[in-house]
């Protein structure tokens, strides 16, 4: 079956090649140009009109997207600047204080939080005033720039009721005829996290919005762009007239339809005309991010681009029918001359070149085929040098293996002397220096056993006792069940350092460090390294901008335990002059398995 149908082409294409290129190449030419111009005034309106409208909205879609992308980032500012505010000892400490029955406002609580607010910088000139209320909703502080009047403020806090846990996003109108977006939040206890203690509002100006984020945004002539609540409340528009009103019902029903976070497109009959309207959903938020435009914004647009389509068609025919015999020549001939040269090529010279010089696109061809000749030589004489260097790597690798051996041989040597010649305390020291070398240099893995990582510890401690003789005592305490769990290596050297270092500084007697290990009452894995040495006094160590303890070594510690296992797991340090420093690290309770 397969053969007689190929026979058959062939016969056909035979019969095809009776005829000279030139005949049939004028042939097909006026075959595809002149049958499709009598239809392409349809085919333009429809089709292809449908293909630019599909195109301008897929285009209007994603920069609806990337502009609401743009509006939660910008938001996701204001709301950190929240976060920054809410959860501070300061402002913790007088919302918890007016849960009381008998709680009054005193101005040195109200200083000590006007104090950390005014050096948490605000996030953009835009924000206009700051209030917070405790959870009977009395005002506790407030920037006092500007204000609403009492039953409408009552709503918001109502509203923010309502949509907690997320943020509420609203607009306001003030007594300084100001348009205003409110965004709040209702703030619970630090320490326990479901109690709710109060609420935060912060006043954005409307324009920020409106002027800033959408000034340089447009999807055509009367084309608007609106935030519209899930209620129906228009909060901010290009088009002033509408903010603070009501967006049409049977529109907004429309646009409640739209619940994921991808732009969508309608089109709807409003006051008697035909809008595009497209819309993306802010789920944090419950508003939708809306732009409108007249669809004959696009109409108009194609039947021009149709028009002009139509003159370029019939100027092109006459000038290719022209041209076609020119071209045909131009094109045969240097085609006849690559084939030839390609035939004439051999795997073996790699060297031979067409060398067409011609500025057209078979001179281009011709030039790339010779320019992918050359680089197959050169790839062929480049992987012969990455041969070479690979085993110049190995022989390299191998040297740094015997390198590493060559040390280890040595200390294992100096041991020996050390225990030949009756020294201890030498012979102990190079033992654990060896074993922390070996960790070090020769182990892989970044997490490890706790048990591995106090034995880790216990010969570091062994290799300090060399230096400081007599200086220091160490006890462990360390529940059976913790030593499987798994930590990050080297986790609590920084910190044993920090309390020989530090602790011995100005010591008369020799300090006793202890480490411990429990599990917490949430399961966590808690590990304890105390010592009674000297201290330091943390807020002078603040205010110069230093780092705790050991410094870099400590601050990595907490940085390694917040990436491998997240914000709510680090290290926490406690010390004061005289009374010694106390480090507590938090980690998950994770049994230990061994890495491939």
């Amino acid at each position: 079956m397969k053969l007689t149908k190929t026979r058959h082409c062939v016969k056909q294409t035979n019969l095809l090649r009776t005829i000279k290129i030139r005949n049939r190449l004028l042939c097909i030419f006026l075959f595809i140009s002149l049958v499709p111009v009598t239809f392409i005034g349809f085919y333009a309106y429809t089709v292809y009109t449908q293909s630019i409208n599909d195109k301008l909205e897929r285009s209007n879609e994603q920069a609806l997207y990337l502009l609401n992308q743009n509006f939660i980032t910008e938001l996701n500012i204001f709301r950190m600047y929240i976060d920054t505010i809410s959860v501070s000892d300061e402002c913790q400490q007088i919302l918890s204080k007016s849960c009381d029955t008998n709680f009054t406002l005193n101005e040195q609580d109200v200083q000590a939080l006007n104090d950390f607010r005014s050096r948490v910088p605000f996030p953009s000139i835009h924000l206009k005033n700051l209030r917070i209320l405790d959870r009977n909703r009395n005002i506790v502080y407030d920037l006092g720039y500007d204000d609403i009047d009492a039953e409408r403020f009552s709503q918001i806090v109502e509203e923010i009721d309502e949509t907690s846990p997320h943020d509420s996003l609203q607009y306001i109108h003030t007594y300084r005829s100001s348009d205003k977006i409110i965004i709040g939040r209702k703030i619970y206890s630090s320490t326990r996290l479901s109690e709710h203690i109060g609420y935060i509002l912060i006043y954005l100006d409307e324009t920020f919005f409106s002027n800033t984020l959408f000034t340089n945004v447009s999807f055509g002539d009367e084309s608007n762009i609106m935030l519209v609540r899930g209620d129906g409340y228009i909060i901010s528009s290009q088009e002033r007239s509408v903010l603070g009103a009501l967006l049409d019902d049977a529109l907004l029903q429309q646009v409640k339809l739209n619940k994921n976070s991808l732009a969508e497109t309608f089109y709807t009959e409003y006051e008697g005309e035909k809008l595009v309207i497209i819309s993306v959903y802010n789920s944090e938020f419950n508003n939708y991010l809306m732009a409108t435009f007249p669809y004959r914004y696009i109409t108009d647009e194609t039947s021009r681009i149709n028009q002009r389509l139509l003159l370029l068609a019939a100027i092109l025919i006459a000038l290719c029918l022209c041209l076609t015999l020119i071209v045909y020549t131009s094109i045969m001939q240097p085609i006849h001359q690559i084939v030839t040269k390609c035939n004439d090529i051999s795997y073996e010279d790699l060297n031979t070149a067409i060398n067409d010089t011609s500025p057209d696109e078979l001179g281009f061809l011709a030039r790339t085929i010779d320019q992918m000749l050359q680089r197959i030589h050169m790839f062929h004489i480049e992987q012969a040098q990455n041969e070479e260097q690979k085993r110049h790597l190995e022989l390299r690798v191998l040297q740094y293996q015997i390198n590493t051996h060559f040390l280890f041989n040595t200390l294992n040597s100096l041991r020996i002397v050390a225990q030949m010649n009756d020294v201890p305390i030498l012979e102990q020291g190079i033992s654990s220096l060896t074993f922390l070398l070996q960790q070090t240099l020769v182990k892989k893995q970044e997490r490890i056993p706790l048990s591995l990582e106090i034995e880790n510890l216990n010969h570091y401690f062994t290799v300090q006792s060399i230096r400081y003789a007599g200086m220091f005592d160490v006890k462990y305490h360390l529940e059976n069940d913790t030593l499987a769990c798994e930590i990050p290596r080297f986790a609590l050297q920084p910190l044993a350092e920090n309390a020989i270092i530090h602790g011995t500084a100005n010591a008369a007697i020799p300090i006793i460090i202890s480490v411990e290990s429990h599990f917490s009452d949430n399961k966590t894995l808690e590990i304890i390294l105390r010592d009674n040495g000297c201290g330091f006094d943390q807020d002078e160590v603040k205010q110069t901008d230093k780092k705790c303890g050991s410094g870099i070594g400590v601050d990595n510690v907490n940085q390694r335990i917040k990436l491998h296992y997240g914000a709510s797991y680090g290290l926490k340090l406690e010390s004061h002059p005289g009374e010694g420093t106390v480090c507590y690290l938090t980690l998950p309770h994770i049994l230990y398995k061994e890495e491939n």
